[in-house]
């Protein structure tokens, strides 16, 4: 079992290159092995031999692994921890295949993922693509296209509610100033959004109009009670000049016993009721005037508040303006990226793939042109390109024409 173990961890570690004979691998600072023992799973671990040559296990101490086989170091290993056991330990020892002496391919160019990856007897181009990812196709995924659809939504209704706000803001201004109109009527025919707006200003500005009647006719209706008690005061009071005339004449006819006292005493009641009334109608003059300055009072108010209410409509509509003005912005320029990734799409679209395997072979670097049928060996670099048209390959053996996946790929699909 032992013996099977480490044949397998040996296999691991040599070269896959398709050499007639193989030769023991032995240990290299760097290498990883896991130690398994059946007696004892707490013992279980990874061990790394360092960058001096050796490596510790509990109970085994420290040991010079560089340059020993595999085998070698499970019999040191055997030899150290047989004495802390009853019976022989049943010991494993296995080089981890991600040791960085693994044969390894490259991939590079138009795959989504270009990198190295552990090599594999009988891998050929196609396998080195699927492994890296497949072809790179473009940065415009479908998930890319459906958020260019709902950006370019995005964009027309922000386009809209711009030009909506651009022509609130000059009704707005418009409104504040007094004016009627907010452009010509060839101007209005074409803006949608303006003869809207446009509708909404002669609508407040009938609303405008009908307050100011009102406030018209009640400061009429005011005045006119005013001047009604302007008169009926004057004309009291000339009663009242009469009277006391009247007053005069009788009290000189009681100093000269002339008349009775008591028609002295009814004269002076009759002007002191005129003198009444008089008093009562100059408080409702009053009143009335306090009233009339109530109301234009109000009506300014009415009219002040409006103007601060226009006045934030206005500050409101161009904070909007500005931002739906960014959002339309940064809208426009991922447009124009996805427009691009279209443009390198149908570019590509018109392009075929070429497929190239740098290898180093006898001390000099050769790069092969192949189908995606042609053998990878360990080591080998493939570069995935796109190219205008396509050259003679070096042809593999097997079959002699692209397969229906290669022509999907220069296709482009």
């Amino acid at each position: 079992m032992r013996g099977m173990a480490g044949l397998a961890g040996l296999l691991m570690c040599l070269p896959l290159g398709g050499a007639a004979a193989q030769t023991t691998y032995k240990l290299k600072p760097g290498d990883t092995m896991q130690l398994w023992i059946a007696q004892e799973p707490d013992l279980t671990r990874d061990i790394v031999i360092a960058p001096d040559g050796w490596l510790s296990v509990p109970l085994a101490g420290h040991l010079k692994g560089e340059g020993l086989s595999l085998q070698e170091l499970e019999a040191q290993l055997l030899d150290r921890l047989k004495v802390y056991f009853n019976d022989k330990p049943n010991l494993t020892l296995m080089l981890r295949p991600n040791s960085p002496h693994q044969p390894l391919i490259y991939v590079t160019g138009e795959v989504v993922t270009p990198g190295e990856y552990p090599y594999r007897p009988n891998m050929t181009v196609l396998h080195c693509i699927s492994v890296a990812g497949g072809i790179y196709r473009t940065a415009l995924l479908p998930a890319d296209q459906d958020r260019s659809i709902l950006v370019g939504r995005q964009v027309e209704q922000s386009q809209a509610r711009l030009d909506d706000l651009r022509a609130r803001i000059v009704r707005l201004e418009a409104e504040i100033r007094g004016e009627r109109s907010l452009a010509k009527p060839e101007a209005l025919a074409a803006s949608p959004a303006l003869q809207r707006e446009q509708t909404m200003l002669n609508s407040r500005m009938e609303a405008l109009d009908l307050a100011e009647r009102a406030q018209t006719e009640a400061n009429d209706l005011l005045e006119r009670t005013a001047a009604a008690l302007r008169e009926q005061t004057e004309s009291l009071s000339k009663r009242v000049e009469l009277a006391r005339r009247r007053l005069q004449s009788i009290a000189n006819l009681v100093a000269k016993g002339g008349a009775e006292s008591s028609q002295q005493w009814v004269q002076e009641g009759v002007v002191a009721e005129l003198e009444g009334q008089i008093s009562r109608l100059q408080s409702e003059m009053s009143m009335a005037e306090r009233d009339r300055i109530a109301e234009v009072a109000r009506y300014e108010s009415i009219r002040q508040e409006r103007r601060t209410q226009l006045l934030v409509e206005l500050n409101a509509a161009r904070l909007e303006q500005d931002d739906v003005a960014a959002q339309l912005a940064d809208g426009t320029r991922i447009m124009s990226v996805y427009g691009q990734n279209a443009a390198l799409v149908q570019q590509r679209q018109t392009r075929v793939l070429h497929y190239n395997i740098v290898r180093f072979v006898e001390g000099e670097t050769q790069e092969i042109p192949a189908f995606e049928t042609t053998p990878v060996l360990a080591g080998d670099l493939l570069r995935v390109v796109y190219g205008d048209s396509l050259r003679e390959p070096v042809m593999p053996a097997g079959p002699s024409e692209p397969s229906p996946v290669a022509r999907l790929f220069e296709m482009g699909q």
